[in-house]
């Protein structure tokens, strides 16, 4: 198991007391007044194999407070902090490279395994995939997703210039099919671009995206 995780995946469903999920709510992880508990996906009479925080609508004001604080402007833009650009394509570098390594690859391929009826092949294509983007993403390719363009006007002296920019506070529902992969690419497109992103995977494999945020963090 990884330094940064903070469950084995193998042994989930092993347990009577199943692995408990966090929120990750403004930089720091929290739990909900209530939990759901989600059961062994492929063999009813184990052990459930973890819970979620059952957040109510009364617990959001933390969400929304953490969106309020990032402007239209977003965290990053071609005309503020853009060496945030730069900081993210390191942090992709990093995860990506973590992805690729034989022992993280097959620690999210086990995790995939444990809440979606995939082969280890199907779980793997899927890390491989996500490591890909990561990796191309690297460098400066985050500064370059985020380039300018021009286009000449039609009299002297004009031009347009068109600048990409972030929408700020968004969110994210994502499904249960592609635990990894899917929530992945959507989340740092996201977080490349400056947006503030609040994610809401599907309840039967949120463990999987937790684990990756805790990489992530791990990853600066």
């Amino acid at each position: 198991v990884p330094s940064w995780a903070t469950v084995d995946p193998v042994s989930m469903g092993s347990n009577a007391e199943p692995y408990a999920v966090s929120n990750l709510v403004d930089g720091k992880w929290a739990k909900a007044e209530s939990t759901m508990v989600i059961p062994h996906p492929l063999d009813k009479d184990q052990h459930p194999i973890f819970t979620i925080p059952d957040t109510q609508v009364s617990e959001l004001g933390p969400f929304f407070d953490s969106l309020r604080k990032v402007p239209k402007s977003g965290m990053h833009n071609p005309l503020k902090n853009p060496e945030r650009y730069v900081q993210y394509g390191e942090i992709s570098r990093k995860a990506g490279a973590a992805l690729s390594s034989p022992e993280i690859a097959e620690y999210f391929t086990q995790c995939i395994m444990k809440c979606v009826p995939k082969s280890h092949a199907q779980a793997m294509g899927e890390v491989k995939v996500t490591a890909s983007f990561l990796n191309n993403f690297a460098g400066d390719n985050v500064r370059r997703l985020a380039k300018s363009f021009g286009v000449p006007g039609d009299h002297y002296g004009q031009m347009s210039v068109g600048h990409r920019w972030p929408y700020g506070p968004v969110a994210l529902v994502t499904p249960f099919n592609f635990p990894l992969e899917i929530p992945v690419l959507q989340l740092m497109g996201s977080l490349f671009m400056g947006n503030k992103p609040v994610l809401k995977p599907s309840e039967q494999v949120s463990f999987v995206m937790e684990q990756f945020l805790r990489l992530l963090i791990d990853c600066g």
